[in-house]
């Protein structure tokens, strides 16, 4: 690995003041878990929050999210964000993890 000397602007320091940062090298990686967080805004239901590791992609996330919504079990959906490590769905629904809740979350491989 290379040190190189950098201001805080990351330019080239005139007035002698430095900071030292390693040089970053990326290697890919495949073979990593997508976390998959489920939280829940309503207050009435029992279910509030859910995370379970998932090999993704995040492709195949997505598709089996529209199996849950189609399956009815989730009343809204606020947001949906995905990343490369990381799905996270933000919803309402009054329904309890007892009403087939659950079930339809653990069907996303």
């Amino acid at each position: 690995m290379q040190n190189v000397e950098l201001s805080a602007d990351n330019n080239p320091s005139p007035t002698g003041t430095s900071v030292v940062q390693p040089v970053a090298t990326f290697v890919p990686h495949e073979d990593f878990d997508i976390t998959i967080i489920w939280h829940n805004i309503d207050s009435r239901s029992n279910f509030q929050m859910f995370r379970k590791e998932s090999r993704g992609p995040v492709e195949r996330i997505l598709a089996g999210l529209a199996t849950v919504l189609q399956s009815g079990v989730i009343d809204e959906v606020i947001s949906v964000n995905a990343s490369k490590h990381l799905f996270c769905i933000t919803l309402a629904t009054e329904k309890n993890k007892e009403d087939g809740l659950m079930e339809q979350i653990f069907s996303i491989q």
